[in-house]
């Protein structure tokens, strides 16, 4: 993947490292102070967006405090406070701390879209139109362009099991780099290809039912049910359900109820924080 460009500006390398890089990508100066929280934050705010968008600008940081002559060049600007550069020109330029819609917002107003990403939002939208095979062949295109978009990937994986392709998402996941796989988008994905392959031997739901209703402690069913909401998107009764299995058997299947649940858990840390830390709470109390 494209590294982060975060640099901190000095009178040795601002004339190479901001104007003559701004001619190829935007450079986004900060100036910031230690003394200063709120340039802190903004710091932080903007290395994240750094990582994440790593490969589309660059962070040029400058410590007023450190580098005054440099300060006084730029007005002596009061921290935080950003100046956007693209052509050795500034564009735009702000005071103050903004939020990182904020930040993400100005970007997204003067970035170039990279190629792949281009053929990846395509790709989206010829998927929600049904439209599979195509979105399958952009992101084919998307992959070439730049084998290293790891979301790329990913949607791929989507799209197999999406399709019935279990086998092709599961061997295309396995390949990822680690970083891919623990990602929160990663993560949820080995959660949809574990219960996805849970499900393989299912039987209907309508089945899995009418045996909870004549025996509502049958280990399979709890566990099948569990497994046929997770995929289906009701999070909460899932969870109730693969308690409910730990309570009644945490040996079934060789301990399969504690490693789904962590599994599940897992699934949806990022999406949903506080109902994952609900319900790991009610777990615990159920090891204690």
């Amino acid at each position: 993947m494209p590294e982060a460009m975060i640099i901190d500006v000095t009178l040795n390398n601002i004339q190479e490292m901001v104007i003559q890089n701004s001619k190829q990508l935007p450079v986004l100066i900060q100036f910031w102070s230690p003394s200063n929280q709120e340039s802190q934050q903004a710091n932080h705010l903007l290395e994240s967006l750094a990582q994440e968008m790593a490969g589309q600008f660059i962070l040029a940081k400058i410590d007023v405090d450190q580098q005054q002559d440099i300060a006084e060049k730029f007005s002596n600007p009061t921290p935080p406070y950003y100046k956007l550069i693209k052509d050795a020109d500034i564009i735009t330029e702000a005071a103050g701390l903004k939020t990182e819609e904020e930040y993400r917002t100005l970007f997204q107003a003067y970035l170039v879209e990279e190629p792949s990403e281009k053929l990846r939002k395509e790709a989206a939208q010829a998927f929600a139109a049904g439209e599979f095979d195509l979105s399958l062949q952009l992101l084919t295109e998307a992959a070439q362009e730049n084998p290293n978009n790891i979301k790329i990937h990913l949607d791929l994986v989507q799209l197999y099991l999406h399709t019935d392709q279990l086998e092709q998402a599961q061997e295309l996941f396995s390949k990822l780099p680690d970083e891919a796989q623990k990602e929160p988008h990663g993560r949820h994905i080995k959660g949809v290809l574990y219960f996805t392959e849970q499900m393989q031997q299912a039987p209907e739901i309508t089945q899995i039912q009418a045996t909870l209703a004549d025996s509502p402690k049958d280990g399979a069913s709890l566990f099948y049910l569990s497994t046929y909401l997770i995929l289906n998107g009701q999070v909460e009764p899932a969870f109730q359900t693969l308690l409910q299995l730990f309570t009644v058997d945490r040996t079934y299947e060789n301990g399969l109820p504690q490693k789904t649940l962590l599994q599940a858990f897992d699934m949806y840390s990022a999406s949903q924080p506080e109902l994952v830390a609900k319900y790991r709470r009610t777990f615990q109390s159920l090891l204690n």
